[in-house]
């Protein structure tokens, strides 16, 4: 997987850029046969600790996109596509660093009629980490139409500095899209929303302070994606942050100020020793 010079000068300007066909045929049907294990809770590889070895309910429901975070460590699939050195390697040549650790993902399944998803930024949502040297990787699993609600990005919002969360955030409204981003655009800053209406297998890379959010689902079928998260190398702990995460076991062995990789989010560019990060 290659990106350009160009790709890397549009993200650093508009805080996101569109890769394409990053994914082939037969690797978007595996897909789908992961997210339809894990959303039966079937699990063919389960990495977490025995003792929470127990089924994962997805967010939200029949009115909303059926979320699932950190399904990578139920399912040998997932955990290949959050693993990908290619994807890694995109990730760190976008963030300008040497290396990135996976540090979450989404598994996102939007029914017919679901709900928008309010506009915010992925860094409030990771209070672990000092720096906001991270981006995120939607990937599109089937071929996106305006009717899907594709992912929508607001151009050049990474630079507007950090917001708060939403009040709501996957149980969005019409009224309540822009919320968030309203409350931080500067004085005369232009908003330009656009959208991914991109093929199955392509994806959105995108800055972590890069807002975006999603329109409700008109279309007959279901609007599905898988998010991947990655932190570079600058990026340190913050332990005082991990206190409300819903996976606490995800920061086992880590330090305080020190770099965001172990065992559940390991280093996937480059696949060299964790020291490096």
């Amino acid at each position: 997987m290659q990106i350009t010079a160009q790709q890397v000068a549009d993200f650093t300007r508009d805080g996101f850029v569109i890769v394409e066909r990053v994914l082939d045929s037969p690797r978007i049907q595996r897909l789908h046969a992961a997210m339809d294990r894990v959303y039966a809770g079937v699990y063919n590889v389960d990495r977490r600790p025995p003792r929470l070895r127990k089924q994962v309910q997805p967010f939200g429901d029949a009115s909303s996109v059926h979320w699932i975070l950190n399904a990578r460590v139920l399912d040998d699939e997932l955990w290949g596509l959050a693993t990908d050195p290619g994807l890694g390697e995109i990730a760190a040549r976008l963030l300008g660093t040497r290396s990135v650790s996976i540090v979450e993902d989404q598994l996102l399944d939007k029914p017919t009629g679901g709900r928008p998803v309010n506009f915010h930024q992925d860094y409030p949502y990771w209070p672990f980490s000092r720096a906001t040297q991270m981006c995120t990787a939607w990937l599109a699993l089937v071929d996106m139409t305006v009717e899907h609600g594709p992912l929508q990005l607001a151009r050049g919002s990474h630079r507007w500095g950090q917001g708060g969360r939403p009040n709501e955030l996957i149980r969005g409204s019409t009224e309540e899209l822009l919320t968030a981003v309203e409350a931080v655009r500067p004085v005369g800053a232009e908003l330009e929303l656009v959208s991914a209406v991109i093929p199955a297998g392509s994806a959105v890379f995108f800055h972590c302070l890069t807002f975006h959010g999603s329109p409700g689902n008109q279309a007959p079928g279901c609007r599905r994606a898988i998010s991947l998260h990655w932190a570079g190398a600058e990026c340190r702990m913050n332990l005082a942050g991990t206190a409300s995460h819903d996976y606490p076991y995800f920061f086992a062995q880590l330090a305080e100020e020190g770099p965001i990789v172990n065992k559940y989010m390991p280093m996937v560019y480059p696949a060299t020793p964790s020291e490096l990060i």
